[in-house]
């Protein structure tokens, strides 16, 4: 997923001086309610006024760099040196140091938060807004350093984070984006110490939360972290009970993790849902196969039948889920109705043949492997994806009886939730007995499945 940019803060100096002498040592409070310990207040020395003057003039930054860490040697205790040295650090491009020299910056003086949490937002934005430029530039590896300079200066806002974690991922590198994300999540549970948010700015963090708590899911399942997922699904599922998706995901986890016994009441559950759509059902049912619980995967894939009765990819997950599960009596009669969508189907044949002999049915069988093998041509590995474009149906042409060359005509027949989306006929040349060649097969909209047919009529 492309990183989306997101708005710009213009940076500025905003602090760069205290009073001279250590200052009164009580407690100091923020506008926003924080009481900060007493710590040792900063004391200007001559370190720290000579820092000060260069930060103000252009080009001295590495200047009062060197003031300041002279000031940290010759006074360690004195939190101004530190505070200037973040500050000439994140000019200078020295987010790291930086960030470390201002943690010890408010060690020292906690109250110092209230100075240095602006100069930290300055620096983010003039490192996020560089990101953005390299990035718009087709600088990826620039963009990824500037936002990664960005996140290690500040996490109250979530934009760096989240640019970055997308073009991590983008870019393979997932276990650092996960960090990322984690990062964020950290930052977008923090509220700033120098004002309050607004009830909008609110909504809109707890919506970015939201957001990118899915994003970093999603990636934990996809590289099989399931003990770090696991507590993160909880959390959505307490906010939102009734989430098919995020139950499933639950599930899925408990199952790798060896709970079996958990996720199945999970599943048993989702199961009985009225409200599964299409989509739900069919991703649940690859879910439960993957999970080698067949018998459910049977049932999630039977009610997706019932939704989606002419659609082949439907009845071959059913008929799939049915032989793994070694339930030969309802495959013998799910192959049948596979047969009629999946005509060319040597697995299809083979499997419903395998369930009549199982059901003592061997005349049956036989008949079934003989018509497979009396089929003109074999298709295999059909596959349903919808583009940008529309639905593509590709697989592979596999020679059977019919000499080479011999034409093969196809009818494919795609629905959509309002019924008949439209069908298209494929016409090709026959492979040698044995040989394969690939087909695809496209029509405009988004199809939710399709049959296909041997001949036909109509126009291509």
């Amino acid at each position: 997923m492309r990183p989306r940019p997101a708005g710009a803060l213009l940076a500025g100096i905003l602090f760069l001086g205290c009073a001279v002498g250590r200052g009164p040592a009580g407690p100091v409070r923020s506008a926003t309610g924080i009481v900060y310990p007493p710590g040792i207040p900063p004391a200007e020395t001559r370190f720290s006024q000579t820092a000060t003057l260069y930060l103000n003039i252009n080009g001295e930054e590495e200047a009062a760099l060197a003031q300041a860490l002279e000031g940290i040697e010759a006074d360690p205790g004195n939190s101004i040196h530190y505070f200037l040295a973040g500050v000439a650090g994140t000019r200078l491009g020295d987010y790291r140091d930086a960030h470390r020299w201002f943690v010890e910056a408010e060690r020292i003086y906690p109250a110092y938060e209230l100075d240095i949490e602006p100069e930290r937002e300055a620096a983010w934005a003039r490192a996020f807004n560089a990101g953005l430029e390299a990035y718009a530039r087709g600088e990826t590896d620039a963009a990824v350093q500037h936002w990664l300079r960005a996140t290690e200066i500040y996490d109250l806002q979530p934009a760096a984070h989240r640019n970055l974690a997308s073009l991590l991922v983008e870019l393979g590198r997932r276990d650092e984006a996960i960090r990322v994300y984690q990062d964020a999540l950290r930052g977008l549970e923090r509220r700033p110490a120098t004002r309050l948010l607004a009830e909008d700015e609110l909504r809109v963090r707890s919506e970015l939360r939201a957001d990118t708590e899915s994003r970093l899911v999603q990636l934990l399942l996809a590289t099989g972290r399931f003990a770090d997922v696991e507590p993160l699904l909880r959390r959505q599922l307490v906010r939102d009970p009734g989430n098919i998706r995020v139950r499933s995901d639950l599930a899925r986890a408990l199952v790798e993790l060896g709970r079996v016994d958990e996720a199945a009441e999970l599943y048993d559950l989702l199961l009985t849902e009225e409200s599964l759509a299409a989509a739900d059902l069919f991703n649940l049912g690859i879910t439960l196969f993957r999970s080698s619980r067949y018998e459910q995967a049977g049932r999630a894939f039977e009610l997706l039948t019932e939704k989606q009765p002419d659609s082949r990819d439907a009845w071959f997950n059913y008929a799939n889920a049915l032989f793994a599960d070694e339930a030969w009596t309802a495959l013998a009669d799910a192959g049948d109705r596979l047969l009629a969508v999946d005509p060319l189907s040597e697995a299809a044949h083979l499997i419903t043949a395998r369930a009549r002999l199982e059901t003592g049915d061997e005349a049956g069988a036989r008949a079934g492997v003989a018509r497979s093998d009396a089929l003109p041509v074999h298709l295999e590995g059909l596959r349903l994806r919808v583009t940008g474009e529309g639905t593509l149906v590709q697989g592979r042409i596999v020679g059977n009886v019919l000499p080479e060359g011999a034409p093969v005509r196809l009818r494919f027949i795609f629905h959509d939730n309002a019924g008949l989306l439209g069908e298209r006929f494929l016409e090709a040349a026959a492979p040698a007995p044995g040989a394969s060649a690939d087909f695809r097969v496209s029509i405009e909209g988004r199809a939710l499945g399709y049959r296909y047919e041997i001949g036909g009529e109509g126009a291509r």
